[in-house]
């Protein structure tokens, strides 16, 4: 009987043990709509000196299916900062049976170099395996030590159609000592506030259902649970720091940048001389910024001090690339050898996320610019691209917070802003039908703002490229034929001009004596976006726009327009449209047409509307008149 219990005990035990590893049992709100249910995702962190940051993690997922695999990946980085004390990933089947188990050593190693970057000391090791049948759950065990001061973030939801069961997040501060952070969207999820002063502070997120990803979403960090962390005191490869705000972390760069410019006199002699008949600080910019572009080229450089010292100016001067710390610097050092001052610049890039005003981290900032205020304009330098025009920062670091390192400190300040009426395509030409379906065309777009952007990449691909692109832009002509096209960009004032003169060969449908012609012979618009009655977050449109087209509609002779085009206005908070016709004389008219898009964050509640906005704007685009044979 004795042995009878104790093998009841051990079978219960297993099956206790087994359970937290079995996809069976998982409740249905968590299980539906989801690639992969995390059951388990428990980081703790011990902050026991500015150079010694322990990171604990104790993941478990389960993959339901091949869509979530991505989701369990058994990936750590490590660096001669980071030093990996523990790493091991066992995989179990559906039942929560055993399937294989790895230690350390069975992972491979390879260097690790972010995307853009070409040298970095960073490496990872990775597990190349994925078991046959689904569903499956991974628990997956890992310890760090960092000799750099490191707090990780905790961000327990960044990926779509994954549910969590539970995501917990530990920070041990057994000396107390000073920890500042920011914390995000914490309330709308019921996550209770934490005071970093405390010596152990504690987050926790349960049975959080899957979302999906919806059109126009904002960045996850303006709707997800977030918290940052910042140490007063800090130390990031054996160079120690403290600040508390903007202001101080901008005394502390300054330490960073001394000595980096150290161009000679007769190499400042030379950059002098260069622009000795500028007649404008703004001209001498430009002229220094072109031979800026022409002589650099960016490489991505990761190395010492956490990648945040930039190279001297002389290591530019002599090799003629650099990352965009070194270029940034290398512009600043050749703009102060002829007297204009200029400010090294630390920026967020890609989809804009402002720096936090009364948080300071040295997380926040991936990208470096310059700043350069003149008398009457300020300008903004992009050093890594040759391409860029002179005080175009493009969507890439436009209208986001930055921090402008000055002599006596950080500050805070805004970067150049393009609002929808700077965003501008203006097209104008003349377009004639012919009797057989067939449209002739000439005409002209200048694009500016953010739309300079988006068309002017055409100008610097070859001349076979080119053609294909633009026979791209304009598919929607059926067997369209560009006879010539002249492109023309516009370095200094950020402005694309395209000409094109073009042929489709069944432009109009034919019916009998009677043909049908569409009122834009290019520019409609189509829409893909689809409402929704269960939508869960806002939406943004990221960048508005202005849009004017003005152009001669020539139709056939013995031909007459059936009927009176009414003009069309539709005005909404997203914006408006007008289109007119308006007849000059027998056979021609001025079609005129004018779209404005208002960028901003709306509610979840008017996607709906903003979807019905853009229906009838394609619905408008696609508008057609019948003309009648006399």
């Amino acid at each position: 009987m004795k042995n009878l219990l104790t093998l009841l005990t051990l079978h219960f035990l297993f099956i206790a043990f087994a359970q937290n590893f079995t996809a069976i049992g998982i409740p249905e709100e968590l299980s539906k709509n989801a690639y992969a249910v995390i059951r388990k995702d428990e980081t703790i962190v011990n902050f026991l000196a500015p150079n010694k940051v322990e990171r604990k993690k104790d993941f478990i997922i389960t993959v339901i299916d091949r869509s979530g695999i991505d989701y369990a990946q058994a990936v750590e980085f490590y660096s001669p900062q980071m030093k990996i004390n523990q790493l091991e990933v066992t995989y179990y089947d559906q039942w929560g049976k055993l399937i294989k188990k790895f230690k350390e050593k069975d992972f491979l190693d390879q260097s690790y170099i972010p995307n853009g970057q070409m040298y970095a000391d960073y490496r990872v090791k990775y597990l190349n395996y994925v078991p046959t049948q689904y569903p499956f759950t991974v628990h997956i065990k890992s310890q760090i030590t960092n000799t750099s001061t490191w707090i990780p973030s905790w961000t327990p939801l960044t990926r779509d159609h994954v549910s969590i069961e539970s995501s917990t997040f530990t920070l041990n501060n057994p000396k107390n000592l000073k920890i500042h952070s920011k914390e995000l969207n914490l309330k709308e999820y019921g996550i209770a506030s934490q005071n970093p002063s405390e010596s152990k502070i504690h987050y926790e997120l349960k049975n959080q259902k899957p979302h999906a990803l919806e059109d126009l979403m904002p960045v996850y960090s303006q709707i997800f649970p977030n918290v940052e962390f910042s140490a007063e005191e800090f130390e990031i490869d054996g160079v120690k720091g403290k600040f508390s705000n903007w202001s101080e972390m901008g005394k502390w760069y300054n330490q960073l940048l001394s000595g980096t410019q150290d161009l000679t006199p007769s190499q400042k002699s030379f950059f002098q001389n260069l622009v000795k008949d500028a007649k404008s600080d703004k001209e001498k910019v430009q002229i220094l910024y072109k031979y800026l572009q022409n002589k650099t080229r960016y490489i991505g450089v990761q190395l010492g001090i956490g990648g945040l010292k930039p190279f001297p100016a002389s290591y530019v001067e002599s090799k003629s690339y650099g990352d965009c710390k070194a270029l940034t610097n290398y512009m600043q050092s050749i703009l102060d050898a002829v007297g204009i001052k200029s400010y090294y610049t630390i920026v967020q890039s890609g989809r804009r996320e402002d720096f936090h005003t009364d948080f300071a981290s040295i997380a926040q900032g991936d990208h470096v610019i310059l700043y350069v205020p003149l008398e009457n304009e300020d300008i903004w330098l992009e050093t890594t691209s040759q391409q860029a025009a002179f005080n175009y920062l493009g969507s890439f670091t436009d209208n986001r917070n930055v921090l402008v390192i000055y002599p006596e400190g950080g500050k805070i300040m805004k970067t150049q802003k393009f609002p929808y009426q700077n965003n501008t395509e203006k097209t104008t030409g003349k377009f004639e039908v012919l009797p057989d379906g067939k449209m002739l065309g000439q005409f002209e777009s200048v694009f500016g703002g953010l739309q300079y952007q988006q068309n002017m990449r055409v100008y610097f691909e070859p001349a076979k490229d080119q053609r294909r692109i633009l026979m791209s832009r304009y598919s929607s002509l059926p067997n369209l034929t560009i006879q010539s096209y002249d492109l023309n960009n516009n370095w200094e004032e950020a402005l694309f001009t395209q000409k094109l003169e073009l042929e489709s060969q069944q432009f109009s449908k034919l019916f009998g004596n009677n043909m049908t012609v569409n009122i834009l012979p290019i520019g409609s618009l189509s829409s893909s976006l689809k409402k929704s009655n269960s939508r869960n977050y806002p939406f943004e449109i990221q960048y508005g726009s202005l849009d004017e087209m003005v152009f001669e509609l020539k139709i056939p002779n013995h031909y007459k327009m059936d009927g009176v085009f009414e003009p069309i206005e539709l005005t909404t908070e997203f914006g408006s449209y007008q289109l007119s016709l308006q007849q000059n004389s027998d056979q021609t008219f001025t079609i005129t047409r004018k779209l404005t898009i208002k960028e901003g964050v709306y509610s979840k509640d008017k996607f709906n509307d903003y979807v019905e906005f853009r229906r009838k704007i394609a619905s408008f685009d696609n508008s057609k008149i019948l003309l009648e044979k006399i």
